[in-house]
This record gives structure tokens, sequence and C-alpha cells, in this order.
């Protein structure tokens, strides 16, 4: 089998033109993308990570099969040194936070954060990153510049291509000092927003916006503005649907408990500086009482009596269409305002009374059948709800994948394809399978769909060996 190689910015890719195999870091549309922290190996028995260490951020590639089966393809190590004003970029393994990876608006971009650190070199010495050198999580290092007690370390996102080039330029500071980045999304590639945790009490946390290649960002959510002018917003999962900007939150930072999914901005219109006056994100209508609260009943995951109310902690989130809403929520909810301490984990499927999504939501069920070691969020270990989650929408078949979300940091994780009937309101008898086990010492974390190569790309794997081979003679 004769190997053709084609060189691009700081990777090879190989095209196995017989069978149109892929070899290298070469993403094909309709793949899966999962996000790994860790050692980030295929078939490894061991590593040599441990809780809150820098390790690898590694990208896995599978090819699913509906929703019942997927087959690994290929994965690609984000890069673990800087080159010029790309920087490199690790994760900090076992973090419940971190990792989520999104597809740009156009398709053509994958985006996570990182921090932009060498993971060899912050073991070294971590607390000479560290706000606090007694402190030696990665996610506890600081970002601020202009310090004398540690040295900082900027906030990057990664954006890979279809062809598997990683940008790494934009490296921001002073931003979720001294705690998690959690998740980066763009619409086309050079307009960025981040979302994360600050470090009580400085304004470094919550939702902020930046150009590609920039080394700081402008706040959108702003400092709580609901009586502790001093503390930044906690958020989570920032993501850009029919030109709106949403965030979820689960969080007990500041003077507002938010737990729910919301706007930033109005309809049409991508805010680039403070919105909503600082009140933080604007809860959809209808998503739980209060701050993200609901009633446990039927259309719940069972776990907690009916009756009693609980908190809502919604993560990674995916719109069917306008009016219908899944939701991963992780079953661990950080606010306890509910009288029940227990969640609602699980996929949740939210619609709304109005086709435009300009309605009440109201949630029809919550799925978990299916879940590894699904337990309460009281238990010692185990699988509590979702973290991850991707979807595309087939006929009136909604195919959604998802990695689940775990109690102790190191418990293995998952990843695990649904199908859904999209006009169904009531549950039926879907049921998760899981489609691929993290290997040891190895987190997944986020999922997307692969982004786009470019049609170049498309063109060299079309022509096959006879054609290429036809291609070389009559250039002779």
């Amino acid at each position: 089998m004769k190997t053709f190689k084609r060189t691009i910015p700081g990777f090879a890719i190989c095209a196995l033109l017989a069978g149109h195999a892929i070899a290298g870091p070469l993403f094909l549309p309709g793949n899966l993308i999962v996000s790994v922290s860790g050692n980030g190996v295929v078939g490894a028995s061991s590593g040599s990570y441990t809780d809150n260490q820098a390790s690898p951020l590694t990208l896995f590639q599978y090819q699913p099969t509906g929703t019942s089966s997927a087959t690994y393809v290929n994965s690609l190590v984000l890069p673990q040194t800087k080159v010029g004003s790309n920087y490199a970029i690790s994760a900090e393994y076992g973090s419940s936070s971190e990792g989520s990876i999104q597809l740009s608006s156009n398709g053509q971009y994958l985006a996570v954060m990182g921090y932009g650190i060498n993971a060899t070199t912050f073991n070294n010495s971590p607390g000479t990153y560290s706000i606090n050198s007694a402190n030696t999580a990665l996610a506890q290092t600081g970002s601020m510049t202009n310090q004398s007690t540690y040295t900082p370390v900027a906030r990057v996102i990664a954006l890979i291509d279809g062809d598997g080039n990683v940008d790494t330029t934009t490296a921001l500071f002073n931003i979720f000092n001294g705690n998690n980045p959690r998740s980066a999304f763009t619409a086309d590639g050079s307009s960025l927003y981040v979302s994360g945790q600050g470090n009580y009490p400085d304004n470094t946390g919550g939702v902020f916006y930046a150009q590609r290649g920039a080394s700081s960002a402008t706040s959108i959510t702003g400092n709580d503005a609901t009586g502790a002018s001093n503390v930044s917003q906690d958020t989570r999962i920032v993501q850009i649907y029919n030109g709106r900007l949403y965030v979820s939150a689960d969080s007990k930072s500041g003077t507002t408990n938010r737990d729910f999914v919301g706007t930033l901005g109005s309809a049409g219109s991508l805010p680039t500086s403070t919105a909503n006056s600082s009140a933080g994100p604007t809860q959809l209508a209808g998503t739980g009482t209060g701050a993200g609260r609901i009633t446990a009943g039927s259309n719940t995951n069972g776990i907690v009596t009916s009756g009693t109310t609980l908190n809502l902690s919604p993560e990674s989130y995916f719109f069917a269409n306008p009016s219908t809403l899944y939701i991963a929520d992780t079953g661990s909810p950080k606010n306890n305002s509910g009288t029940s301490a227990l969640g609602d984990g699980g996929l949740q499927k939210w619609t709304n009374s109005k086709a435009d999504g300009t309605g009440t939501w109201t949630l029809q069920y919550t799925i978990t059948s299916g879940l590894n070691n699904f337990v309460h969020n009281n238990a010692s270990s185990g699988t509590t709800g979702l973290y991850g989650l991707a979807g595309t929408v087939v006929g009136n078949q909604v195919m959604l994948y998802a990695t689940n979300y775990t109690i102790q940091d190191l418990d293995q994780t998952y990843l695990y394809g649904i199908t859904d009937a999209l006009n169904a309101t009531t549950a039926g008898t879907e049921s998760f399978t899981t489609l691929a086990t993290a290997p040891a010492d190895s987190n997944f974390k986020g999922i997307s769909f692969a982004p786009t190569p470019e049609p170049s790309t498309f063109a060299f794997l079309a022509l096959g060996v006879g054609g290429l081979l036809a291609r070389r003679r009559m250039s002779r």
C-alpha cells in the first residue's frame, strides 16, 4: 500500500488512498470528536497522571453507526510545545468542569479551552504558577499579569480545523484567575466567546469576548449586579444558536444562585461588551422556579420522592429546533436551595409552547436508562448524569451523543449514543448505548461533531489511487 503524505503547519496528514482509510489527524464530517484529558492513549493499561495534575489534551475521533456503535478512527494530541505565537495547551486531569468542545456555527472549527503551559513543565514545579504555592492543582494557577509571587498561566483557546491544523494563538490572561476555563465557542473562527469561573472576590469569571490571537478579553456578564459588585459571575457552556448567545450556569457564587440555561443580549444581536446590565444570563422562561428548581415527578429521573424540589445542574445543551432543547444535566447541583440535595441528572428534554421558542419551556422527561453505574449524587462513586452533549436531527429522529458526569474525579467515563423521537412528549423505551470506554488514566470530557475539511482535501481523497496517478501522468 503506497502512502501519500501532505504536510500542513504542525502536522503531517497521511491518506491511505486504498479504501480511503484515514491514518493521520484528518477529520471527516459526521464523525464524533471527544476531548480527552489524562493519558489519552487508546488501549493503555495505565498512565502517569494523578488528579489535578496537568496532562495533554487529546482529541479522539470515532465513526458512529447511528447511535448503536462507534469505531475508533484516530487521535490528535494538541500541542505541548510553544512555537512562535502558538502556545502549548494542557488540561487539568480529573477536572469536573473543563474540556467542553464545540463545533463552530459555520462547521469549520472545533473550539476547546485549556491552560497555556506544557504539562511536564507544570507538574515539575506547580507552586511556581499558583496563587498559593501550596495549591498544586493546575486550575489553581494564576492568570493575572504583573505578578511578583507567581508566573501567570494564560487560558488558551485551541481552534482546530478539519485538516487537523491547530491554532493556539489566543492566550488570554486576567480571566478565570485561579480557576477553570470551561468552554469556548466561535461562529466563524475569528470572534470568540469563553466561559469559566474566577477566584473570589476578583472579577475574572463569567462569559468573555475576544478576537482570535488576542491576549485579553472583554467581560460580557460583568460583575454580579445583585448586591456584590466585586464578585464576578460563574458560568459554564457558552454557545450561539440562531444568532443568539446562550450560556449554562450551575453556581452559588455571588449573591444570586443560578441553575439554568439563559441568554445574554438580545435576539439577533451578539454582545461584545457587558450585557443584561450585569444581571447575569436571563433564564429561559419555564426552566424551573426561582433560579432553577423543579418539582420532582413522573417527568424527572425518579431518584427523589415525587413532590420534593431539587436544583438543576445544566452543563451542555443542544437545540434540535427552536422549540426543542436537550440538556445534559450533571445531577450534582452546586446549589442546595431545594428541599432535596439530589439532582435530576441525565438527558432532559424540554419543549417550548411556541414554535419559534419565544414561549414557555416545559420539561417533558429525563432519560437515564443505560447509563453505567447510575447513582444518586450522595453516593461515594458512579455516574450522576451527563457532561458533554452533541446532536443532529434526521427526519423525526434526534441522534444524540453524550459523555457521563461522575462523583469522583477519576471515576470511569464513557461515550454514549441514544435516539429520541423529535415530537415525543413522553419517554418511551429509549436507552443509552455505550459506544466507547475511556482508556486507563484518561477522562472523556466534551463531545462534538467533526469540522469540515477544506474543499481541496475532499478532492484529494476523492481522487483515489487511479485518479491521483492519472493526474500525475498528465502533469508530466
